[in-house]
């Protein structure tokens, strides 16, 4: 598909990344092919080693490419992007992910209700073997193969309060309004603050369980472990800012719904454990980041 230049597209189709990658070419590949507007931009910030600020360049299909000085973190990474966006509509995508079928359409249909002001979609983890399986019935990311539906709260009108940043779309001058991405937010959790700020200021936000990607399983323990472990790091940062003990009980709730669904499948025999290894991990990074918080320049 040809990238419409203009001014302001309607959409802009983001990600950011650690490296430059064979998944994000072929994700930016997606952002290219997928149906809907035809008015979109593609804006990718990937971190470069020796970049000390944030630079532009343009490739020969269009897509903006940002060069991001490595190790600023997730939040950071998020707001450079969104400074550099022009679309009416900012979209992102985890950078491993592949849409599937007419995940943008329908994603961006929630958007037609003037009243709601941003979107969710749904998150699918591919089978893999039954250690990879029993980590994504833990229900990340944003629900993982446990369901959205059972990690977070979706109301009768489709409506939620959560934002998970890996299939998420929100009209542009609204993330500006609230202030956008928090930088401190280092090791991840800025969806979660900034779903948090999206709530307190009365905004709507849609959950569209047809807008679908597919992520990629944690295979292996060692993922596993520091996947949880960082969660544990960001969980800090984020307490730090606002109250968490909601947050904890609707947290403990959704791992009774996992463990009463997977009662009668095999996978409980690792799922238990697993669970209890990641409430361990989360609180070691909890405390790890309590006595030696994180600063970036």
């Amino acid at each position: 598909m040809e990238l419409t230049v203009c001014e302001t597209p309607l959409l802009s189709l983001t990600a950011i990344a650690r490296a430059r990658t064979f998944e994000l070419d072929r994700l930016v590949a997606h952002l290219r092919a997928c149906a809907g507007p035809v008015s979109r931009e593609i804006v990718v910030g990937v971190e470069t080693a020796g970049a000390a600020a944030p630079t532009e360049a343009v490739d020969d299909d269009g897509v903006r490419w940002i060069a991001l000085p490595p190790r600023r973190g997730i939040g950071y990474n998020r707001e450079r992007v969104l400074e550099a966006v022009r679309g009416d509509i900012a979209v992102s995508v985890d950078d491993d992910c592949i849409p599937e079928g007419d995940w943008l359409t329908e994603l961006l249909s929630a958007l037609d209700d003037s009243t709601i002001d941003a979107a969710v979609g749904r998150v699918t983890v591919p089978p893999a073997g039954l250690l990879g399986d029993s980590i994504s019935a833990l229900g990340f990311p944003a629900g993982g193969s446990a369901g959205y539906e059972t990690m977070f709260l979706v109301r009768e009108d489709g409506t939620t309060d959560n934002v998970s940043c890996g299939n998420f779309a929100i009209r542009t001058a609204v993330l500006r309004e609230v202030g956008g991405y928090d930088e401190s937010m280092v090791h991840g959790g800025e969806d979660t603050e900034l779903a948090y700020r999206l709530n307190t200021s009365g905004r709507r936000i849609a959950f569209v369980p047809t807008a679908a990607i597919v992520h990629p399983a944690r295979t292996s323990l060692r993922e596993f472990a520091r996947w949880f472990y960082v969660r544990g790091r960001a969980k800090r940062q984020f307490s730090r800012k606002i109250p968490s003990t909601g947050y904890v009980a609707r947290r403990l709730a959704s791992y009774g719904r996992i463990l009463r669904s997977n009662l009668l499948d095999l996978k409980i025999v690792l799922i238990v454990p697993l669970l209890f290894a990641s409430v361990a991990l989360q609180q070691a990074g909890f405390v790890i980041e309590t006595i030696r918080p994180t600063h970036r320049p």
